[in-house]
C-alpha cells in the first residue's frame, strides 16, 4: 500500500506597501491625510525605500 502526500504550497504576494488616505476636517477646511501606511519586508533598507516610494506617490497624487 503506497500513500501519497500531495502538498500544495500557495504563495500569497503581499503588496510592498499599503497607503490609505481619507478626508479630514481641519478648522473650516477639508484636508486629505494619510490614515494608514503599512510597509512590509524583512530588510530595513528595502522597507525604507518602499516607505519613501509610498510617500512620493502620495505627494504626486495629491499635488502637494
Amino acid at each position: 500500500m503506497v500513500e501519497e502526500n500531495n502538498t500544495i504550497i500557495q504563495q500569497i504576494v503581499e503588496p510592498r506597501y499599503v497607503l490609505e488616505i481619507k478626508h479630514m476636517k481641519s478648522g473650516s477646511s477639508l484636508v486629505l491625510c494619510i490614515s494608514k501606511l503599512r510597509v512590509s519586508g524583512d530588510n530595513l533598507d528595502e522597507v525604507m525605500v518602499d516607505l519613501r516610494a509610498a510617500l512620493d506617490e502620495f505627494v504626486q497624487q495629491t499635488g502637494s
